[in-house]
């Protein structure tokens, strides 16, 4: 968690060394959902708080790059194998995005104060994975490494996961005020791990021939996850002043 809060303020202060007009701070609020292995679990079914912060450099009026942090309950409520399963978890989410307006937007502007946009990027997302081995005996009592060498079955245990993640979403923004905008954005994450839910490949089993037959290859039935929610930007000068042709040259 502090690596990650760490690294999000260096790129904050890295972009902003960079910039030389204008840029946008914003506070997001929403809620999470997992797409993983789980049957018959409701996306959206309960609220699971969210809550973040970003940085927002506008390059033109079209493009800009954003720097963002979130922070929030990843919880799952479902079948595996008709057996019942849940899982409950902090989840700490990093990303560095390219933001690409349909629309020319610059925040304040009375001529162009709305806009739809998507995003992509790279990002980090860090949360524990509980293994539990008990629960997993139930639907698949042949999954790898279930048993110890005496026959026991294997201790419960939680280990710190950071994963690389492919952040993308879309949304719409409309300006407020001279400085200040609103608006709603739908994000997926594509997690380059399976242990999200707590299931990592549930289905690997060791077959009679003792062969370990597996599900995940490379990126392959990995989990996904989901934030919907609304952000509140507020634009800011980084340098000595406000550029007087702002809104309309070089853009």
């Amino acid at each position: 968690m502090k690596k990650i809060v760490l690294v999000f303020v260096t790129v904050l202060i890295t972009v902003s060394g960079y910039a030389q007009k204008t840029a946008d701070i914003g506070i997001w609020g929403g809620s999470s959902t997992v797409f993983g292995d789980l049957d018959k679990a409701e996306p959206f079914k309960t609220f699971n708080l969210n809550y973040g912060a970003y940085f927002r450099y506008n390059i033109n009026a079209r493009i800009g790059v954003r720097a963002m942090f979130l922070n929030g309950a990843f919880t799952g409520d479902g079948l595996v194998e008709n057996s019942e399963w849940k899982f409950d978890k902090n989840v700490s989410d990093l990303s560095l995005q390219a933001e690409i307006n349909y629309l020319r937007y610059i925040l304040g502007s009375k001529k162009m104060k709305f806009s739809p946009y998507v995003t992509i990027g790279l990002g980090m997302a860090y949360f524990k994975y509980n293994y539990r081995p008990t629960e997993i005996e139930v639907f698949n009592p042949d999954y790898p490494g279930l048993y110890e060498a005496d026959g026991t079955i294997s201790a419960n245990r939680e280990e710190a996961v950071a994963v690389p993640t492919l952040p993308f979403g879309i949304g719409l923004k409309y300006t407020l005020g001279d400085r200040l905008g609103i608006g709603i954005e739908y994000q997926m994450r594509k997690y380059m791990s399976d242990k999200l839910d707590d299931l990592d490949d549930p289905l690997a089993h060791v077959n009679g021939l003792e062969e370990l037959i597996t599900y995940n290859e490379g990126g392959h039935n990995n989990d996904w996850g989901a934030y919907l929610g609304v952000h509140l930007t507020y634009k800011i000068y980084i340098g000595k002043k406000a550029c007087p042709a702002y809104d309309s040259k070089n853009w």
